[in-house]
């Protein structure tokens, strides 16, 4: 790897991550306000699905879906319980691989 190849990713990464980065705080400020989780449930959401195209490993998807929250978090100066954005993750993976055995049993 070159490091042209180095810096082309670096300023792809950057690329990405800063509106993710951006609405992240958006989205977590408005949830903590309001005591609504619906918005950091968007939110993991759809960071769920840019870390699947980012990492092949699960774990590291997660471990990147959990820093997301917390820097935001931590910027933003709420507090957000790590275990329960953690057990929502799990639960959302749970309930995917159940929707897609469903879908692949019927389409067979």
């Amino acid at each position: 790897m070159t490091w042209s190849d180095i810096a082309k990713w670096i300023i792809y990464t950057v690329i990405i991550i800063a509106p993710l980065a951006y609405n992240l705080v958006k989205y977590v400020r408005m949830a903590m306000e309001e005591k609504n989780f619906k918005p950091i449930l968007s939110l993991v959401l759809e960071l769920m699905e840019t870390a699947e195209g980012m990492y092949d490993s699960g774990a590291d998807r997660k471990a990147w879906v959990l820093s997301m929250v917390k820097s935001t978090a931590k910027a933003i100066g709420s507090s957000v319980s790590m275990d329960e954005v953690s057990k929502m993750i799990d639960d959302l993976c749970k309930m995917s691989k159940s929707v897609n055995i469903g879908a692949n049993e019927k389409s067979e």
